[in-house]
Parts: structure tokens; C-alpha cells; sequence
């Protein structure tokens, strides 16, 4: 689709190690402005939305870990969308991880992406220092 945008996006993001072998994470986004469909033509639309998300990810053997994904986002005037993501990953050493992981909902945790059209396969590559 074809579309302009003007938006602000403002987030938080935080996680926390319960044990070893048990993370928590959450994040929180919300989007204010306008969109519309075609360039250059038509009226703007309001398109303010509301992103949340809780993550739960547990090693499940010797440096490979098994998580799960609660998402939801609102859009006013267009809705809740919700569902979870669930992924395997594996720690390469103390500063990189890499897994494969399957997004069930459509849409994507990018607020300046309004397609939905996020289902399916994705690769996660994390570093850390």
C-alpha cells in the first residue's frame, strides 16, 4: 500500500532476569499522528495507536532458549489486533544470540509500518554488552 505519514513515536522497553535460566521483558509504544492512503491526495487520517508487549523466555538446555510473545495494538478508529509470537534461540557466546520464531499475529511492532501483512517466519539476531 501506498500511503504518507506524520507521526511521533515514543517507547520503553525493559527486561528483567529472574534467574539464569528465566527472563522477563516488556515494551511499550504509542504512535500520534496522521496517515493517509495515495500520495500527495486525500484527506489525513487520525492514526494514533497503543502498542504493548510481554515476553517470557526460558533456557531450556545448555544455551538455547525457548520464548513466548503476548502482543496487542490498538489504533484508534481501527481496532485491537493481539496474538503471540513464540521463537527458539541460541546463545553463539557471552555477547551474541541468533533464533527463528513465528509471528501469529499481522502486524508488526514498527508504528511506522501500517500494512498488516507481518505473519509468518522471522529470523531474531541479538547482541548484548
Amino acid at each position: 500500500a501506498t500511503y504518507d505519514q506524520r507521526s511521533r513515536v515514543a517507547s520503553l522497553e525493559g527486561v528483567y532476569n529472574h534467574s539464569p535460566r528465566w527472563e522477563v521483558a516488556a515494551k511499550l509504544m504509542a504512535r500520534e499522528g496522521e496517515v493517509r492512503y495515495g500520495r500527495m491526495e486525500g484527506e489525513w487520517a487520525d492514526s494514533n495507536a497503543l502498542y504493548g508487549a510481554v515476553q517470557l523466555r526460558h533456557e531450556v538446555a545448555h544455551k538455547w532458549h525457548a520464548m513466548a510473545e503476548y502482543r496487542a495494538l490498538s489504533v484508534k478508529d481501527g481496532g485491537v489486533r493481539q496474538g503471540i509470537m513464540l521463537g527458539v534461540d541460541r546463545d553463539l557466546n557471552d555477547h551474541f544470540r541468533v533464533g527463528l520464531g513465528y509471528n501469529f499475529t499481522d502486524f508488526s511492532d514498527d508504528l511506522t509500518d501500517y500494512d498488516y501483512d507481518h505473519r509468518g517466519l522471522f529470523i531474531n539476531v541479538t547482541g548484548r554488552f
